[in-house]
């Protein structure tokens, strides 16, 4: 499947050039047009004897009527097909503009060829332009004759040194007749034009790995996606299931985290799964150092790309995926596969690994099992300590579950997602206050930027944005009495996982939540009867499923029904004083 430049642009046309915008294929010309309107014409409205009670007569001369209609089509058909093979008319029988509209439509239509033989024609006449050079060079890249496109760039670059479009698309064709040199000038020509665009750098990325220089293009992919990127959305269901089918957008990055050993092989591919779309995914291997290890754009006949690297250090790898040039929409199968022996001391990540999917899956004992042999390898493991507490959890062993995860928190004082852990355990047991306790900590240990918000009044409806790391303070008085609800949900697009925490006038943290359900990320603190009237703040953040895009907050205070009062009436009779 031919490949869409990441860049590129042709000629705007007039309003003039617009009047002969259908496929080639429809397209009567002067002369032809002219002939066939009359032919047609003279078939329908040539007059008709009178008669008078003469069916036979009337049914000869609809049929004679017919078939002149019928041999009218024939030749508007004949003419059609000639006018779609313009190259094959006499020199001069088309007009300049009558050519170029003709091609123009040929090009938008993607019927590349008899655009080609049009521009052969003007140009063959005198009458091409530095448009009509571009036009073709294009054409000729979407057929894969880039050599002749490259030619064609030239011409225009020979008129118009400046022209990013041909630079652009120069460097592409020559990299695909392997002209890599070459295609390395234009593209740093083109950086130096425009330092600020992003597409060069994806461009000279594609180059470099053609020619087996990845580093260098490894960085220019991270410079592209750094450029190019909108919105980032961590994932971490990779590691659990082993493959994810993803909704791709422009400016889209998604990061997959995984886990790997030192010496496991590891295969990731990233495959469009709507063929009509056909999403151009490009992929980069981060190492638990956050530097680039692998990547690739294309394999095979399709735009999908294919990754296989051997993990150079155990510990926490991430896929980076979003698009490349050639398409920005469409869905992406994203899958991968470890493989190859373990060294004793590196087989922790696998256990984990191995666990996290078992857990899951709710093989919970499995997940013990596997938590309980990467702690055998390393007692030091707050991670595997936390996740062995969490799966305590998932069975309802509470006790069990705040035992471990509290030992996770001593084992590395930074390491944050045990108060996360901690505080659901917390929640689950009814235990509100001491959840929100942890829920605060969480929040604060992740904190890279706190926001202010104006304080509400009365009930409130209102969206904030979120990024990762950022804690919004939402003040509001409450009076003692009153019922509070707030529920907090993402919006699309993007994907956020909220936490909210209540926090009382002494500054004490009251209630929180994190998710509805396992299935439900939404949070919610509903019928919270206040105990004291002062300021409380609403604390909003995010929790571990997604951290970027946009929260929709919903505030409700409910002043308690008046008491009902009997009215007194003195006293009834016949009782004594």
């Amino acid at each position: 499947m031919t490949k869409q430049y990441p860049e590129y642009d042709i000629p705007k046309r007039s309003i003039k050039d617009r009047v002969l915008s259908q496929r080639p294929s429809a397209l009567i010309i002067e002369g032809l047009l002219v002939l066939v309107a009359v032919v047609v014409t003279i078939g329908f409205l040539s007059p008709a004897v009178p008669v008078e009670d003469n069916s036979d007569a009337v049914i000869a001369e609809l049929e004679a009527i017919i078939a002149a209609q019928e041999a009218a089509l024939a030749e508007a058909a004949e003419a059609m097909a000639q006018a779609a093979e313009a190259a094959a008319m006499p020199q001069g029988f088309l007009s300049a503009t009558a050519a170029k509209n003709m091609a123009w439509s040929s090009l938008t239509n993607e019927e590349y060829r008899s655009a080609i033989a049009l521009y052969d024609m003007i140009i063959a006449d005198g009458d091409g332009d530095i448009d009509t050079y571009f036009a073709r060079g294009y054409a000729y890249s979407m057929i894969d004759e880039h050599g002749l496109a490259a030619q064609d760039y030239s011409v225009v670059l020979g008129e118009q040194p400046e022209s990013l479009s041909a630079l652009n698309n120069r460097c592409w064709a020559l990299s695909e007749i392997g002209a890599f040199e070459a295609a390395l000038a234009d593209c740093n020509a083109l950086m130096s034009l425009v330092p600020e665009a992003d597409y060069p750098y994806l461009n000279r990325g594609i180059v470099y790995e053609k020619i087996g220089e990845m580093d260098a293009a490894m960085d220019d992919y991270v410079e592209w996606i750094k450029r190019k990127k909108n919105r980032v959305i961590r994932n971490d269901n990779l590691a659990w299931e082993g493959a994810l089918e993803l909704q791709m957008a422009e400016g889209l990055v998604y990061v997959l985290p995984f886990n790997a050993s030192a010496g496991q092989d590891v295969v990731v591919s990233a495959i469009s799964s709507q063929r009509d779309l056909d999403a151009d995914p490009l992929v980069l291997i981060l190492d638990p150092q956050g530097e680039p290890v692998a990547a690739n754009d294309d394999t095979g006949e399709w735009w999908d790309s294919y990754v296989h690297f051997r993990a150079p250090v155990s510990g926490e790898y991430a896929v980076v995926l979003t698009h490349a040039g050639g398409s920005t929409e469409g869905r992406v199968e994203v899958s991968f596969e470890l493989a190859g022996l373990f060294t004793q001391g590196n087989d922790s990540a696998r256990f984990k690994s191995d666990a996290y999917r078992a857990l899951m899956s709710g093989d919970y004992q499995t997940a013990l099992e596997n938590f309980r042999r990467a702690l055998n390898i390393n007692r030091n493991d707050a991670e595997a300590m936390n996740w062995l507490g969490v799966t305590y959890r998932y069975m309802g062993e509470y006790e069990a579950s705040i035992i471990h995860i509290g030992m996770a928190m001593r084992l590395d004082e930074s390491y944050s997602l045990p108060y996360l852990s901690r505080g659901i355990t917390f929640e689950a047991m009814g235990d509100h206050e001491a959840s929100a306790g942890d829920y605060y900590r969480y929040a604060m240990l992740n904190r890279s930027r706190t926001l202010f918000h104006a304080e509400l009044e009365g009930d409130s409806t209102f969206e904030l944005p979120m990024r990762e790391g950022w804690v919004y303070s939402i003040p509001f008085d409450a009076k003692r009495g009153q019922t509070l609800d707030i529920d907090v949900s993402t919006v699309a697009p993007g994907f956020v996982d909220p936490l909210i925490i209540l926090i009382g006038p002494e500054g004490q943290a009251l209630t929180g939540d994190d998710d509805i359900s396992r299935s439900e990320y939404d949070a919610t603190i509903s019928d919270y009867k206040v105990r004291a009237s002062g300021e409380y703040t609403l604390v909003v953040s995010h929790a571990e499923g997604g951290a970027n895009g946009t929260l929709n907050v919903d505030v409700s205070l409910v002043n308690p029904a008046p008491m009902s009062v009997p009215s007194y009436s003195g006293c009834s009779e016949g009782m004594g004083h």
